[in-house]
């Protein structure tokens, strides 16, 4: 027998071998691979997460932003230019019950050196801020979101960068919506007062610091949806109350008691213009003692919900402010928008001589936006912004009691969204 023989008898008796014991094997069922399904029940991008019915969402966009300011009202402290980045990620996941839809949103924003201030300010490297975070059962929706006064800055608001006045914070909250067919609903929602402070300094000798809070503020809102556009009208009440000056762990007398109660009322129109897939949207409000739903905190100069005049008594701050927006579409991939906007606050008797205070403030912008692919957008925006204060402390040399400032702001922005 040769070598070559010897060698495949032996492979043959191991494979023999073998076959003997395979099958003597138990045979074994791969086990179930579970992928993930689209979930087509609340629009695109939505799928199931594995193992529940629950679906989730996942979303975000990359902002690199580039901005200069001109104008006066700056110190040179202030940068006359500003580049920031920003990164935005959120989660919308939803559930469908028995009971109504169940459904929680979070959304975080990162800045690697975000714009401070209408005027640029001097940056905050790497800010992370939680956007938005809160909880939906039926009518119910619990936790941090957009206040319910008004509708403009949360459906609309469309402009990069530039500033506009209207209730624009983000608040801890519980509300509940109650809807009532044919497009109309109605909101009650119990809102964190300090989420709707506007503290001073305010102007000089008027501005009073605000104390721990005791009431928090209630907002309504009855809201009209249509095809053609909606109405909305809105009111909120607002607790002041003074805080105590304290030294070292001391309280120092003389620091003005006071527990007062401010309200704001507002009305919000939208006219849709389908031939430019556009629209048309006012808003307007008036306060007293309620500055923040006014958008105060958006002027250059600070107020103050309250203040002490020259008498030493405790009085509200009192104003207006109106803003209006025009959008839509000059060919499918650049859409135009013009947002014009105007407060006025007073402070009647506020100085020491018993002489009036008041801000006055107007802003123009305009932005366009192009679509360069589905995704990635590029877009360009001016800003104007005309203020006046009238205050003793600024009487000139003519006597004439006012200061007039005045702010023009020029930048762009790319954004990816994905």
């Amino acid at each position: 027998m040769t070598m070559k023989s010897l060698l495949l008898g032996a492979a043959a008796g191991i494979a023999a071998i073998g076959t003997a014991q395979a099958a003597d094997l138990p045979m074994t069922k791969g086990e179930a691979v579970e992928y993930v399904k689209v979930c087509s029940a609340f629009g695109p991008g939505f799928f199931y997460i594995p193992g529940s019915d629950t679906c989730l969402k996942i979303g975000g966009s990359i902002r690199a932003k580039y901005y200069g300011f001109g104008g006066t009202g700056y110190t040179r402290n202030d940068n006359r230019s500003a580049f920031d980045t920003q990164a935005r990620v959120w989660f919308d996941a939803r559930t469908q019950t028995d009971w109504g839809l169940l459904r929680s949103y979070f959304q975080i924003n990162a800045d690697s050196n975000k714009l401070v201030g209408r005027g640029g300010g001097n940056g905050a490297k790497n800010a992370f801020v939680i956007d938005k975070a809160y909880i939906q059962f039926g009518g119910l929706t619990a936790g941090y979101a957009h206040t319910f006064f008004g509708i403009y800055d949360n459906d609309y608001g469309d402009t990069l960068e530039a500033g506009y006045y209207a209730s624009s914070n983000t608040v801890n909250l519980l509300a509940y919506t109650a809807e009532f067919g044919g497009g109309f609903k109605a909101t009650l929602s119990i809102e964190d007062g300090r989420d709707h402070r506007v503290t001073g300094p305010g102007f000089v000798g008027t501005g009073l610091a605000q104390g721990g809070q005791q009431v928090p503020d209630v907002v309504g809102q009855l809201r009209y949806d249509q095809s053609w556009g909606g109405l909305a009208v809105q009111a909120a009440g607002h607790q002041f109350r003074s805080a105590d000056d304290v030294v070292g762990g001391i309280i120092v007398p003389g620091a003005p008691h006071k527990n007062g109660y401010g309200y704001a009322v507002g009305a919000s129109g939208v006219i849709k213009i389908p031939a430019i897939d556009g629209w048309f949207v006012v808003e307007g409000q008036y306060a007293s003692g309620a500055l923040d739903y006014l958008g105060a905190g958006n002027t250059f100069l600070s107020n103050s919900d309250y203040f002490q005049n020259g008498a030493l008594r405790v009085e509200r701050g009192k104003g207006w402010s109106i803003v209006g927006e025009l959008g839509g579409n000059i060919t499918p991939q650049l859409q135009a928008i013009l947002v014009a906007s105007y407060i006025d606050v007073s402070y009647n008797k506020a100085t020491a001589l018993g002489q009036d205070v008041a801000l006055k403030e107007f802003t123009v912008s305009g932005n366009l936006t192009y679509t360069i692919v589905k995704g990635l957008k590029v877009a360009g925006e001016v800003a104007y912004t005309y203020g006046k204060l009238d205050h003793a402390l600024f009487t000139d040399v003519k006597d004439r009691t006012h200061k007039n400032y005045n702010n023009w702001l020029a930048g762009m922005r790319i954004t990816r969204d994905f």
